[in-house]
């Protein structure tokens, strides 16, 4: 008799494996299905928004392309690595600020229109002749635009001695005068 009593407890014992491993996966795959549901609902989410991405990286370069870029800062330095002799900064300061003052008239221009006429602006700084405060006499030549937002004016400067000075007077008092009396 003791033999049955092994065979059921035994025979029970598989059942409730069986039992109890159906119960488990059963169970699992609703947490499986439930899991590639969302999985599968992610990726269609993670889609729309890579696609919603990418067309409005196009768009920010189409309008990036059709914006007019504006001038909106005119910036000049004064380039000394190539003298002899370096400036003092004050001639540094009052030359950047007088160029900076002559391109004043670019801030608010598209720097399109800017660039097509850049030989003006190597024109207007071809050999300019400053005359400073302390009264000595800069000349001015362009090196290097930068157009962009930030005009950009790289220029070298270097003093003028005193005896041009006088030269350029004596030219100017052997002048015809404009104005008949």
């Amino acid at each position: 008799m003791m033999v049955i009593f092994w065979k059921r407890y035994l025979a029970l014992l598989l059942i409730g494996c069986l039992l109890g491993g159906t119960v488990i996966l059963f169970v699992y795959g609703r947490e499986m299905e439930q899991m590639m549901l969302v999985r599968k609902s992610l990726e269609l989410q993670n889609k729309k928004l890579y696609e919603e991405n990418q067309e409005l990286k196009q768009n920010q370069r189409v309008y990036r392309k059709n914006q007019d870029q504006v001038i909106e800062e005119v910036r000049a330095f004064v380039l000394t690595a190539d003298q002899k002799q370096p400036l003092h900064a004050t001639i540094v300061v009052q030359v950047v600020d007088m160029v900076e003052k002559d391109f004043a008239s670019l801030k608010g221009k598209k720097a399109e229109q800017v660039a097509e006429v850049h030989q003006v602006l190597h024109e207007m700084l071809r050999r300019r002749e400053y005359v400073l405060s302390d009264r000595t006499m800069v000349e001015v030549r362009i090196k290097t635009v930068f157009i962009a937002r930030t005009l950009q004016v790289f220029v070298t400067a270097e003093v003028i001695s005193d005896d041009v000075w006088q030269k350029v007077a004596r030219n100017f008092l052997f002048l015809p005068s404009y104005i008949s009396t």
